[in-house]
């Protein structure tokens, strides 16, 4: 059954107060234990998981919009209960993106920046990882096809295609920035694991340049779309239909002006 917040509220009180005895994170530990209840209930399916991230978006809307490390629990609770069927994970990743549950720069620093112990970067191994690359391909892909419909709609202002272009740009830059550490091998958790001369440090440092020129690249590419924008290039044209709409009501308003008495005098 569909429980209201007010039933297990005391549950998520309960965590608060187990995890402050142990000095752990309140927020960051509940929102572990909810991320994965709501992996758990929805397991039967991937309609039945997204079924039940609709119904908590309010909750985790609010763990994630706590701090940063909330956010990267929710990324790893969800990668870690269904590590498995990593395609289902990034569904439901998408998913969160969508609420805003999660933002594009939490993906990216979970998945390469490594700034917060809570991460997906395993010291760099993440980067020989089909699915992680398709996590960061799928989310700068949502933010360059953002851009490009605003840049090719009509109604868009252009406050809001500079918002979006400078935002795209500092996701791409991001990504480089992150990977420009792993690829030189002066990553911190890298230099941590040992001195740079071993076989998993040399594979690291290979995987860094080649992610890296692939969303170099990318970057570059959404570059150039922006600036061929610009010039008109890429402007939405009327569809056929509208044409043919538009060339019947001026043949109509022209057969209208024939037929008038004024106009024939």
């Amino acid at each position: 059954r569909k429980a209201p917040d007010e039933e297990f509220q005391p549950i998520m009180d309960s965590i608060h107060a187990r995890a402050a005895e142990q000095a752990l994170d309140p927020i960051v530990t509940s929102t572990d234990v909810f991320m994965t209840a709501v992996c758990w209930v929805g397991s039967k399916s991937l309609s039945h998981v997204l079924a039940c991230i609709d119904r908590t978006k309010t909750r985790l809307m609010d763990a994630g919009s706590s701090s940063p490390a909330a956010r990267a629990q929710i990324i790893s609770s969800v990668m870690n209960y269904w590590s498995a069927h990593p395609g289902i994970a990034l569904s439901i990743i998408e998913k969160l993106l969508n609420y805003s549950i999660l933002t594009p720069l939490s993906i990216v620093d979970w998945t390469l920046g490594a700034t917060i112990p809570i991460n997906g970067a395993q010291g760099g191994a993440a980067l020989g990882q089909s699915h992680m690359f398709e996590l960061i391909t799928n989310t700068a892909t949502k933010v360059s096809a953002r851009v490009r419909q605003l840049l090719t709609s009509p109604d868009a202002d252009q406050e809001t295609r500079d918002k979006e272009i400078a935002f795209m740009r500092d996701l791409f830059r991001a990504i480089n920035d992150a990977l420009a550490s792993w690829a030189s091998g002066s990553k911190d958790q890298l230099m941590e694991d040992g001195d740079g001369s071993s076989d998993r440090e040399a594979m690291i440092r290979r995987w860094g340049q080649r992610w890296q020129r692939v969303f170099q690249r990318l970057a570059a590419i959404e570059e150039t779309f922006v600036v061929e924008a610009k010039t008109g290039r890429w402007a939405v044209l009327p569809k056929a239909e509208d044409v043919d709409s538009e060339q019947a009501k001026q043949a109509k308003d022209n057969a209208v002006a024939l037929s008038d008495p004024a106009m024939q005098d």
